[in-house]
């Protein structure tokens, strides 16, 4: 696969990814799925049910990561019979890219382990993995691609002070939604009685991110003119800075990637970042209800 290994482990670590790659998933176009607990974690559980004659129903739980390398997980089918097993992804180094392998392993009790000495289960089964890893490198190398295009778009420039009015709490990844919504009405009912302006676009400001418990310590914010007085609502000022933006455009579902792009660039650059990483969301979703002309600035500052 012709990608970063980060680019391509993310789409094996996290559950919420295996539907674009998943062989079962093209072909049962009926199939649901859920994903329990803090995905991308051990313990996280994949949950499916389709077609009893096709895809069936059951469950893959998380039982171990090395990061970039390697994702292990229990396989527990419920229907069309019960039976259990133990995968595995494992990616490697290669020499034009990362080398992806997939691969599962199980006992069988009577009378199925008879009828398997007369099955060939690599004939079987071989057709569907190796579609999967199709999927797994047609959609890593569009992302990576993607990154690509995102590196090159970012712009190392300086910052002006903003003064915002905000939310700020540890909240949990899957609930950002609703904080967003909750906390703006919350500042902007505190800016009317307290008589503030309201003079810019909403952001996200990001001080810790922790994709192993699934939390991340932010607030909701408002750049706001005036004397907020509020019990719940905090003034934040964030002072003129250098830093790193990428004008992102689209859905917030693949924002991510514009998080990958700025830390690669970081890293690669041996550049020192500073608290919070920022998310200003120029679109107002409710004027322009197209995902993908949605323009937000991501902002990393940095010293």
């Amino acid at each position: 696969i012709n990608a970063p290994q980060e680019v391509v482990f993310r789409q094996v670590q996290f559950w919420r990814n295996w539907s674009a790659w998943s062989p079962w998933a093209e072909m049962d176009s009926t199939m649901k799925i859920t994903v329990e607990g803090i995905d991308g974690q051990p313990g996280s559980k994949y949950v499916w049910e389709g077609d009893p004659e096709n895809t069936g129903q059951g469950e893959m739980t998380n039982t171990g990561i090395t990061q970039n390398k390697e994702i292990l997980y229990h396989l527990h089918f419920l229907v069309p019979w019960e039976s259990e097993s133990d995968g595995w992804m494992r990616l490697s180094e290669a020499a034009s890219g990362v080398q992806a392998a997939w691969g599962f392993s199980g006992t069988y009790p009577m009378p199925i382990n008879i009828m398997l000495l007369f099955m060939n289960m690599e004939k079987m089964m071989a057709p569907d993995f190796d579609r999967g890893l199709q999927l797994l490198k047609e959609i890593s190398e569009a992302k990576a691609a993607k990154l690509a295009s995102l590196e090159s778009d970012i712009q190392q420039t300086n910052v002006p002070a903003k003064r915002y009015a905000a939310v700020r709490q540890e909240v949990k990844m899957t609930e950002m939604k609703e904080f967003y919504g909750a906390s703006f009405a919350t500042i902007m009912k505190a800016a009317q009685t307290s008589g503030a302006t309201i003079n810019g676009a909403p952001a996200g400001l990001h001080y810790t991110w922790d994709e192993e418990k699934g939390v991340t310590d932010m607030a909701a914010a408002l750049p706001v003119r005036g004397k907020i007085e509020a019990d719940n609502v905090t003034v934040v000022e964030i002072q003129s800075s250098k830093a790193l933006i990428i004008n992102y455009q689209g859905p917030y579902e693949g924002i991510e990637m514009a998080h990958i792009a700025l830390n690669m660039y970081v890293q690669k650059n041996g550049l020192t970042m500073k608290e919070p990483v920022m998310e200003e969301y120029l679109t107002d979703p409710g004027s322009e209800p197209d995902p993908s002309k949605w323009l937000t600035h991501v902002i990393y500052l940095i010293e």
